[in-house]
C-alpha cells in the first residue's frame, strides 16, 4: 500500500480510467459550451443535479466552480491520460520517460486535494439540500479527496512510487 504496486496501482489505473469521462462527459458541462454535448449526456446531469441536489453542478455556475472545473480540463485531465498510460506501463515510468511522473502526482495530488475542500464545504453548508443528500454527494465527492491525498502520501514517501528493489526484498523478508 506504500507504493503503485499490486491492488493499490489497479486501483488508481481504476480512478484515473473512469475520471477520464467523468471530467469529459459531467464536469466539463459546468465550463464548456452546452452545444458540444448530446441531449442524453446533459439530461444524465439534469438528473443527477434534481435527484441529489447538487448545486454546484447546476447552471449557473458560481465563477469559482467554473475555475477549478477549467483547472480539471486543462491541468488534470493530461495528467488523467498520462496516469493511465504509467500505470499500465510502470516499468518505464522513472526510467523511459525522464521520471515526470512522481513529481506530478505530487502537483496533481496537492492541487486536487486543495480544490476539494471549498467543494465539501459548500456542499456541507447548502441550506437547500438535506441530510441524506448531503451524505450522498459526499460519497460521490470524497474519493476525489482521498485518491489524490493517498497519491501525494505514496509520491512523498517513496523515490520511486512503484517500488524499488529495496521494496522487492522487503517483501521477500516479510514473506
Amino acid at each position: 500500500m506504500r507504493t503503485l504496486s499490486g491492488a493499490t496501482r489497479l486501483a488508481f489505473l481504476a480512478f484515473f480510467s473512469s475520471h477520464i469521462p467523468i471530467t469529459l462527459l459531467v464536469d466539463g458541462q459546468a465550463f464548456l459550451p452546452q452545444s458540444l454535448y448530446p441531449d442524453i449526456v446533459k439530461d444524465v446531469l439534469r438528473w443527477y443535479t434534481a435527484t441529489f441536489a447538487d448545486n454546484l453542478m447546476s447552471a449557473p455556475y458560481d465563477v469559482w466552480f467554473r475555475s477549478v472545473v477549467f483547472c480539471e480540463l486543462f491541468f488534470q485531465l493530461p495528467f488523467f491520460v498520462y496516469a493511465v498510460y504509467t500505470l499500465r506501463t510502470p516499468m518505464n515510468a522513472n526510467g523511459g520517460q525522464g521520471g515526470w511522473f512522481r513529481p506530478l502526482c505530487l502537483i496533481y495530488g496537492s492541487h486536487t486535494a486543495t480544490t476539494l475542500v471549498p467543494i465539501l464545504a459548500t456542499i456541507a453548508t447548502d441550506p437547500v439540500s438535506t441530510f441524506y443528500q448531503k451524505i450522498a454527494l459526499f460519497g460521490f465527492y470524497l474519493p476525489y479527496l482521498l485518491f489524490p491525498l493517498w497519491l501525494v502520501y505514496i509520491a512523498v514517501a517513496n523515490e520511486n512510487v512503484f517500488g524499488g528493489e529495496a521494496d522487492r526484498m522487503e517483501k521477500r523478508k516479510s514473506s
